[in-house]
């Protein structure tokens, strides 16, 4: 029984004495196994108490037992284990010609994960059977790649429907951007977007624009960014007289984290004429989604297109109403 005991007390002050350590600078100190560091955020897995995030800011020193990749401010990568050193210093151990002492404004983040896409792919559909035949379906997909530096977005959105086995709908969306942080908050863009409509007279509408942004506000409960920018429309109509112009693109984009599990994102994308005052256009995205477990997801939303100077006979807006299983990645 003492053998047994004094096992159980080696083994538990062997990890205890592998836990790393993170001291405050109003003196609390955190055991367990440092996660990552992102975005300003230390998080330390504690084991007892779960993952607790810390400003980075209100760390004094962090000693740790095994390696850790360390991204320094210039976009260096030095993996080792960590030590308080000199003067508040943060002592990198590479197991090299020896440590290397850093002061913690230069470090940028730990085990920064690799960069990757994610996005959503969404599907809804309708049918009806009886005195009407009528079938419709709308599938949207989005993907962004996300880092430190710049940012890569893709959008398509695809919707259809039938009566009667006569069309009655089909329009196809999709844009492109690319923003290059200048700053945590400034950015510049370029983006491409086109759309099509049978029943708008539009065989294809092209946009190419660039611009400048600014971030307002980015954290994991909300987000809130706009730009604005010159951009170039051309305008293939099927029975109309093709048109191009110089005009300009204003983009909003916000995000928010609502109570039970709902998230709610709105885009909105407004394409004024300069040649033409009249003749401007706007899009709006709005949608709120809540998880269902494993990716899945469920979403509704409603897409208004709105176009101040249409052709003969069309109707200036078009709002779409949709609920539909979606999948994020």
């Amino acid at each position: 029984m003492r053998v047994a005991t004094i096992v159980a007390v080696v083994f538990l002050a062997a990890g205890a004495a592998r836990a790393d350590e993170i001291t405050l600078k109003n003196g609390d100190r955190l055991t367990g196994k440092v996660v990552d560091l992102v975005g300003g955020k230390l998080r330390v897995d504690t084991g007892h108490s779960g993952i607790v995030a810390v400003d980075w800011g209100q760390v004094a020193s962090v000693k740790t037992d095994g390696k850790i990749k360390v991204k320094l401010a210039t976009g260096e990568v030095v993996e080792g284990a960590l030590a308080p050193g000199q003067d508040g210093k943060l002592k990198i151990d590479s197991g090299g010609a020896g440590p290397l002492e850093i002061t913690p404004d230069r470090v940028k983040a730990f085990n920064e994960p690799p960069v990757s896409w994610h996005g959503s792919v969404d599907v809804a559909a309708r049918t009806t059977d009886g005195n009407t035949h009528t079938s419709s379906m709308l599938i949207a997909a989005d993907a962004l790649r996300a880092t430190e530096s710049d940012r890569l977005f893709f959008k398509a959105v695809f919707r259809y429907g039938e009566t009667q086995n006569v069309i009655t709908e089909r329009n196809g969306f999709g844009l492109v951007k690319y923003d290059y942080l200048f700053t945590e908050k400034i950015y510049g863009f370029v983006s491409g977007e086109v759309l099509s409509d049978r029943f708008k007279d539009l065989t294809l509408r092209t946009v190419l624009a660039a611009g400048a942004g600014y971030i307002f506000l980015k954290s994991p409960e909300m987000d809130f960014w706009g730009d604005a920018g010159l951009a170039y429309v051309d305008n293939d109509l099927k029975e109309g007289e093709d048109e191009s112009h110089v005009g300009g693109r204003i983009s909003a984009h916000a995000r928010r984290v609502l109570p039970f599990g709902f998230e709610a994102v709105d885009d909105l994308v407004y394409l004024p004429n300069f040649e033409d005052s009249g003749d401007w256009q706007l899009r709006n995205d709005l949608a709120v989604t809540t998880a269902l477990g494993q990716g899945w997801t469920l979403k509704a939303g409603m897409i208004t297109e709105y176009d101040n100077d249409p052709p003969t006979d069309r109707r200036k807006y078009d709002d779409i109403y949709y609920v539909g299983l979606g999948y994020r990645f």
